[in-house]
């Protein structure tokens, strides 16, 4: 089984914070909160142990599949796989009528949202509230089936950078049937994988609502980023932090694009043992203070940490949306500049006009179904002409 994105512990970007807050949800101090949670998974091990014999198939089985930024953390003796970001997605092959998904909530403060759909059917949205998610309680025919989870929104409110995370999707692993077979639920090799560097507006926040923080308004499989992906057919994940730039610093911790670029979060090294075969950069709205040859500098810095870590990877450098406010001609000499004939400018004027937006920074989902149009375009020829490479 190959699994992309699943980081190592590592140095980087400081450990911790250095002090503890309210959880902004409810007001409950950190120690309450685990005490509550823990009675929830207590009462959730009592549920299980009354139902039907089942399996656990624990979040590091390599049965079990990741694409996007997925690190590996143990607590308490178990792995779980943590992912901070939108569109990151599971996989899994079982055979078998149940399932449902197991989430560690101790210390995370938000309420994250996932999309679940078996066999290529409707997604269907869940929140995780809950210790233990039954995905079909109605129950699923009897045979083979393969399940996708991928994760709508994760809370941008709430550090989801330096340890302990208080923002984040903790898997710990699936609950199925006594018994019930598993395949292997690999990503196929023969779909080019094509990933995402953006901020909020490549994350999907705000692309339902105007409050773009509010995970219950934002959508990472309504984004551009994620309809170009599907309609391109390859294996695609976004890692973007809202207000993260070239040169600024997401609110909530997150260095900028350059620091975080190698990190699923602090001490979770991401894997590039599969580099992206093609990689969208949409960065520069959050550095509208920051001069031109000062952001033309940074930009290509971040051209170059990108193909140190990738270096058979196509880039584009997408001009931002508003891109006579957000750097636009910048970006197009930074790519001239770096000289590498795998980098490409996109220029993305008038794609998109007032209308398109919820907010006048955010594409709303006509504006995001444009955006994909137009990015599509582009990319198609390149992903039309790949190959798989032999290793």
């Amino acid at each position: 089984m190959e699994q992309f994105g699943i980081g190592d512990s590592g140095p980087g970007w400081p450990l911790a914070r250095d002090n503890e807050t309210l959880n902004p949800r409810d007001g409950t101090e950190p120690m309450t909160r685990k005490l509550v949670w823990s009675f929830l998974m207590v009462c959730g091990l009592m549920t299980t142990a009354l139902r039907a014999e089942v399996a656990h198939v624990l979040a590091t089985d390599s049965a079990i599949s990741y694409v996007g930024r997925w690190g590996a953390v143990e607590k308490g003796g178990q792995s779980s796989m943590v992912t901070v970001n939108g569109s990151s997605q599971i996989y899994l092959n079982f055979t078998g009528q149940n399932v449902s998904g197991l989430f560690d909530l101790d210390g995370i403060d938000c309420l994250e949202q996932v999309d679940v759909r078996v066999d290529g059917g409707a997604w269907s949205l869940f929140t995780i509230d809950r210790p233990r998610i039954q995905f079909f309680p109605t129950g699923l025919t009897r045979g083979r089936h393969r399940l996708e989870v991928a994760v709508k929104a994760v809370d941008s409110k709430a550090g989801r950078w330096l340890l302990p995370l208080r923002s984040a999707v903790v898997f710990r692993g699936f609950e199925i049937d006594s018994g019930a077979p598993l395949e292997d639920s690999s990503p196929s090799k023969r779909r080019p994988v094509l990933q995402f560097v953006g901020d909020s507006i490549t994350q999907g926040d705000g692309i339902l609502r105007p409050t773009s923080a509010a995970v219950m308004n934002s959508d990472a499989l309504a984004s551009y980023a994620w309809l170009a992906g599907e309609a391109l057919g390859t294996t695609h994940a976004q890692i973007a932090f809202a207000g993260q730039g070239v040169i600024s610093s997401d609110s909530r911790e997150v260095p900028p694009a350059m620091l975080s670029f190698a990190w699923n979060f602090t001490g979770s090294a991401a894997d590039f043992s599969r580099a992206p075969d093609f990689l969208v950069i949409n960065l520069g709205s959050n550095d509208e203070s920051a001069a031109s040859n000062e952001f033309v500098q940074a930009y290509i810095a971040l051209l170059q940490e990108i193909r140190k870590h990738c270096p058979r990877t196509v880039l584009f450098a997408l001009r931002p949306f508003h891109g006579d406010r957000y750097h636009g001609d910048d970006v197009a000499q930074a790519v001239k500049m770096m000289a590498d004939p795998a980098v490409h400018y996109v220029d993305s004027t008038d794609w998109l006009d007032d209308r398109d937006f919820t907010d006048g920074t955010h594409p709303n989902i006509p504006g995001s179904r444009k955006a994909a149009a137009r990015l599509e375009e582009v990319l198609k020829p390149y992903v039309s002409n790949w190959k798989p490479r032999h290793e």
